[in-house]
C-alpha cells in the first residue's frame, strides 16, 4: 500500500485550513446539496466533500455515507490533492496503490474512486470533491468535466461562507458605550469608526494584503439634497433609514455596511471575484429603482443610487486604504457626473496606486 503523500506547502496550507475554520463537523447545508447532486448525477453509493486536516480527513459533507473522519494516510483523498485535476481508480483492486489498502479489503470497499481537488483561493489545495462506489465504473469526459464543474462549485461555497472574523461577536464583545461609538444611532450600521474597526478585524490591518478577494462599493443617494430642500429632514431621515435597510436586506449577513456620510454608505463584500463586484454593485442600483419608498407622511419616492466600485485581492500584496477609497470614490464620481443610477468599476489603477502611497510612508 502507498501512504498518501504530504504536499510540499503542507505548513502554508494547514494555515489555510485553520484560517478558514473548515476543519469542523458543523452542518453546512451548501455543501450537502452539492454532494447529493454528486450522488445523482453519477449514479454511485456516496460522494463527500472532504478536508485533508493533519493527520485525518473530515467529511465536511456526505451523501449516503456515515464516518464523520478517517485517518489521513490510507486515503484516497491524500493522494488526489497532489494532483493538478481529477484523480480517477476505475478499480482500486487493480491499482498498486491501493489493492491492498484497508479502504479496499474490507466487507465495504471502496473500488472505485474519482476526487477532484478543491483549491484555496490562494491556490492551495485544502480537499476534494469525491464519488466512490464499490463496484468498478468508468468516467467519460463528460463525467470529468461534470465533476470539476462541481468542485468549482465546492470552492465557490468555502469562499463566500466562511468569513475570518463574525461581525456579531465582536458586537458581544463591546461594551456599550464602545458599541455605540460605533455604530450609526440612525440607521443601526457601522460608521466611519466603526468601519475602520471591522475591516481591521475581518479583513485585513491597513498596509497588509487582504486574505481574499472582496469587493468595496461607495454607494450615494442621487439628489438627496433635493429630497431634504423638497420635503423636509425627517423625510430625507426616513430615506436614509430606508436605503439602509435595503442594503442589509440584498447583502450577506458578513458583508461589511457602514454609513460614512450624510447620504453616502461603503459595502464591502468578502470573498467576491473581480467580475462579481460590478454585478452586484448593478443589483443594488436595480432594486431600488424599482422599489418606491414610501414614507410616514403617504409619499412615494422613486429614488436611485450611483456607486463606485473596486476590488482587492490578495495578490495586489499590502493594501493602503486611503488608496482604495479613493479609487472607489473617483469611480462614484464619475457615475454621477456621467447621469447617475449607475455603476461605475474601476480596479486597475489600484494596485498602483496602493504600492505608491505605501512606498511614501
Amino acid at each position: 500500500m502507498e501512504l498518501a503523500p504530504i504536499p510540499h506547502n503542507e505548513a502554508e496550507r494547514q494555515a489555510v485550513i485553520t484560517r478558514m475554520r473548515i476543519a469542523t463537523f458543523d452542518a453546512e447545508p451548501e455543501l450537502d446539496r452539492i454532494t447529493s447532486l454528486a450522488k445523482r448525477i453519477f449514479d454511485v453509493k456516496s460522494a463527500t466533500v472532504t478536508v485533508l486536516d493533519h493527520d485525518r480527513q473530515i467529511f465536511k459533507s456526505r451523501a449516503n455515507f456515515e464516518k464523520l473522519e478517517s485517518s489521513r494516510d490510507i486515503s484516497f483523498c491524500g493522494h488526489a490533492i497532489t494532483q493538478t485535476g481529477p484523480m480517477v481508480i476505475n478499480d482500486a483492486r487493480a491499482d498498486q496503490r491501493f489493492c491492498d489498502n484497508p479502504l479496499v479489503a474490507c466487507n465495504e470497499p471502496i473500488i472505485f474512486y474519482a476526487g477532484m481537488p478543491v483549491h484555496h483561493h490562494e491556490g492551495y489545495p485544502i480537499g476534494t470533491l469525491c464519488i466512490f462506489d464499490n463496484k468498478p465504473r468508468e468516467m467519460s469526459e463528460r463525467d470529468i468535466d461534470n465533476l470539476k464543474d462541481l468542485a468549482y462549485l465546492v470552492e465557490m461555497v468555502l469562499l463566500l461562507r466562511f468569513a475570518q472574523f463574525s461581525q456579531k461577536r465582536l458586537l458581544q464583545n463591546l461594551d456599550d458605550a464602545v458599541r455605540q461609538s460605533m455604530m450609526d444611532p440612525m440607521t443601526g450600521l457601522w460608521n466611519r469608526r466603526g468601519l475602520d474597526e471591522i475591516l481591521d478585524r475581518e479583513l485585513a490591518p491597513d498596509g497588509a494584503p487582504v486574505p481574499e478577494p472582496c469587493g468595496v462599493l461607495l454607494c450615494d443617494i442621487d439628489h438627496f439634497k433635493a429630497v431634504n430642500d423638497t420635503h423636509g429632514h425627517l423625510i430625507g431621515d426616513e430615506v436614509i433609514i430606508s436605503i439602509a435597510g435595503m442594503l442589509k436586506n440584498h447583502l450577506r449577513e458578513n458583508d461589511i455596511i457602514a454609513r460614512v456620510g450624510g447620504e453616502e454608505f461603503v459595502c464591502v463584500i468578502p470573498g467576491m471575484t473581480r467580475d462579481m463586484t460590478p454585478k452586484i454593485a448593478q443589483k443594488l442600483c436595480d432594486i431600488l429603482r424599482n422599489t418606491p419608498i414610501e414614507t410616514s407622511e403617504g409619499k412615494t419616492l422613486d429614488l436611485t443610487i450611483s456607486i463606485g466600485a473596486t476590488w482587492l485581492s490578495p495578490v495586489m500584496g499590502p493594501i493602503n486604504r486611503k488608496a482604495v477609497f479613493e479609487t472607489a470614490d473617483e469611480a462614484l464620481y464619475s457615475a454621477k457626473y456621467s447621469g447617475r443610477d449607475r455603476v461605475v468599476f474601476n480596479a486597475e489603477p489600484l494596485k498602483d496606486r496602493t504600492k505608491g502611497l505605501l512606498e511614501r510612508h
